[in-house]
């Protein structure tokens, strides 16, 4: 990022588009003295770029707190501490061994504390009461099971449970705005950016959500639901949100927010949204999770944007 003179050249007008430059070649471990003095005097000469570099710092330092995809959990407490750089190194490979660990079983008690999956890492879960647990990639739920109910919280992700009868000690699952409780039933929770999703495949359940009263959910029900309470069933919904089984991810009128939130858990990339008002576009299709860059291409086809990867470990969507 320098000029024929050596000196850094004059950066975009577009404070946004400028910010994105400047992170590049700041975190490209290539800048010079020359690079940061002129950074520090376009930092200085408007709030507005100082706004939209923090904006840009902000989302890549969250990466921070996401589990290293290459570290089996074993069962255990993980409380992993990556660096950015090790996210960046993080490649194909790893997404491959971590979808080669599919399918292992691992048998919980009641320790508190979370358990998470890795990038394209799904694991299955078996609970000292006989319940089990099949955990989504990138997902993480926290077990606090009690002598008067089991419970658990979804923290991120998607998971399937799988509840054992116990009529005296419901299993209820904690998440976002609401909780569903069941005593012998079969159910998907799915956390997504603004809301949540519960699919019963077999049995039944009770979902409270927001200030709204409890409601009854069969065998085949699908409901959203957030802080204003329950949304309307979905149609095929149960299918849609136990596709990731099958090795398929399903969006049916899903914002774009949402679908980079599910490709996010299964790219070996990290997928950012650069112009917010992408997020409510609405994309509906079905990709295959191996192949999880097919559906960035199906995106930039269908939808008014187009991807940048300024480095490895990013991919950058934003408008035409």
């Amino acid at each position: 990022m320098t000029g024929r003179d050596g000196r850094p050249p004059e950066p975009s007008g577009d404070p946004r588009e400028a910010a994105l430059a400047w992170f590049v070649r700041l975190e490209s471990g290539d800048a010079d003295a020359a690079d940061r003095a002129a950074f520090a005097d376009w930092l200085a000469r408007d709030p507005a770029h100082r706004q939209e570099f923090d904006r840009l710092s902000g989302v890549w330092s969250d990466l921070g707190s996401l589990p290293d995809p290459r570290m089996p959990n074993q069962g255990r407490v993980v409380r992993p501490q990556p660096t950015r750089r090790r996210l960046l190194a993080f490649g194909v490979g790893g997404a491959a061994a971590c979808a080669a660990g599919l399918g292992g079983t691992v048998v919980l008690t009641g320790w508190p504390g979370e358990i998470r999956t890795g990038t394209g890492e799904r694991r299955s879960l078996a609970l000292a009461d006989g319940s089990s647990v099949e955990l989504d990639a990138g997902s993480a739920l926290a077990l606090e099971f009690s002598a008067a109910e089991r419970r658990v919280r979804l923290i991120d992700g998607r998971a399937r449970f799988v509840a054992a009868p116990d009529p005296g000690r419901p299993f209820a699952v904690a998440c976002a705005d609401g909780s569903v409780t069941m005593v012998d039933a079969t159910v998907t929770v799915h956390r997504r950016p603004d809301d949540a999703v519960v699919a019963v495949e077999k049995g039944t359940a009770t979902l409270a959500a927001g200030n709204r009263p409890p409601i009854h959910l069969a065998t085949g029900h699908c409901r959203s639901y957030g802080p204003d309470g329950p949304g309307p069933l979905l149609r095929d919904g149960v299918a849609a949100e136990t596709a990731w089984r099958q090795g398929r991810l399903v969006f049916q009128a899903q914002t774009l927010d949402a679908v980079v939130a599910d490709l996010n858990r299964y790219h070996p990339a990290r997928i950012l949204l650069w112009d917010r008002p992408l997020a409510d576009l609405k994309v509906d299709g079905s990709v295959d999770i191996a192949r999880p860059d097919a559906a960035l291409n199906a995106i930039v086809r269908t939808l008014p944007v187009r991807t940048m990867r300024p480095f490895p470990g990013l991919v950058v969507i934003r408008s035409v």
